[in-house]
């Protein structure tokens, strides 16, 4: 007897049809996801245009003008001032060697509090120069030997519970030394500076750590890319009392200007070697008591500034204040 057909469906072949045009438009989506992804990754590594500077907008200030005149010789600020963060940030007060003890002080709430260590009491320094935060337990200091008022590097990695001398590090360091402003120490060695009184110094510690600025007396700022051998055109900021590190460039501290009774703030890019206005913090001093008596210092975009009796901070680089 004959065997019966084997049974078929009708659309098997069909069937067989829709799954290879599955697998190959699965293949064909595969591949662009994979030319999608390549291509962002480039996108990622192309150069970020530079984050535009605030502009200066008097109508977005409060503070009440002043009529005062611009500071026009700038002092060695008796105040230092290094954030890491927008809470963590040490200060410190400094004078002549070697009656001005080293006592830095620590802040981990935003300036609400601050605590006190002794620096002085450890290592014999006195006389801060230089105050740099690196990291929550870790300070750098750069001061003057009680002994005999030359340089002396220290550093603390317990957040100022302990200080240690560390001599052989000071030859790597940026620093200015009062018995000489003319003189720059850069990680280069001794440099001459621009001007024959430096009275601030704002040193970059990142990768471009052979770049740094000077405020010198006459309010005249000047950069150096190459450890101070050489120094670019010199750029005057009206009213200029002190000076920090930005990622744009530097930011100044400025007073007796006649639209901001207190310290105006101003952005210096190294690139477009220019200088902009962005904001104002009012404080009710006359510009003589705030002339050495300001602190300027910037880290993750928070600004940090002490004048008068508070620390105060801004997130959009002066325009509101904390």
């Amino acid at each position: 007897m004959p065997r019966p057909p084997r049974y078929r469906p009708r659309d098997a072949s069909r069937r067989r049809g829709w799954i290879y045009l599955a697998v190959i438009a699965f293949i064909l989506v595969d591949v662009l996801l994979i030319i999608c992804a390549l291509g962002g990754r480039g996108a990622d590594t192309a150069p970020e245009p530079s984050r535009p500077i605030p502009t200066f907008t008097p109508s977005e200030q409060t503070p009440t003008p002043t009529a005062e005149a611009a500071v026009s010789n700038a002092i060695p600020s008796t105040r230092l001032l290094s954030a890491l963060d927008a809470t963590t940030a040490w200060r410190a007060t400094t004078g002549e060697c070697p009656t001005a003890s080293a006592t830095p002080e620590i802040s981990t709430d935003a300036g609400a509090t601050w605590q006190a260590t002794d620096a002085t009491s450890d290592v014999q320094v006195t006389a801060l120069q230089q105050l740099n935060v690196v990291t929550e337990s870790l300070v750098e200091l750069v001061g003057l030997s009680a002994a005999d008022c030359t340089p002396q590097f220290v550093r603390s990695f317990v957040a100022g519970a302990d200080y240690s001398d560390y001599p052989s590090q000071l030859a790597s360091e940026w620093y200015i030394d009062p018995a000489d402003r003319s003189i720059v120490h850069s990680p280069a060695g001794t440099q001459a500076a621009s001007c024959s009184t430096v009275v601030a110094l704002a040193a970059r510690a990142d990768e471009e750590e052979d770049s740094a600025a000077v405020l010198c007396d006459d309010t005249q700022v000047f950069t150096t890319g190459d450890s101070g051998t050489t120094w670019a055109s010199p750029i005057q900021v009206s009213g200029a009392v002190n000076i920090a590190v930005t990622p744009m460039g530097y930011i100044v501290a400025t007073v007796g200007l006649p639209d901001c009774k207190g310290v105006q703030l101003a952005v210096l890019t190294t690139e477009q070697q220019s200088v902009q206005q962005t904001g104002c913090l009012a404080v009710d001093l006359p510009t003589e008591i705030m002339q050495d008596n300001v602190a300027i210092s910037e880290a993750g975009g928070t600004v940090w500034v002490w004048a008068g009796d508070s620390v105060q901070r801004s997130i959009d680089w002066g325009r509101t204040w904390q």
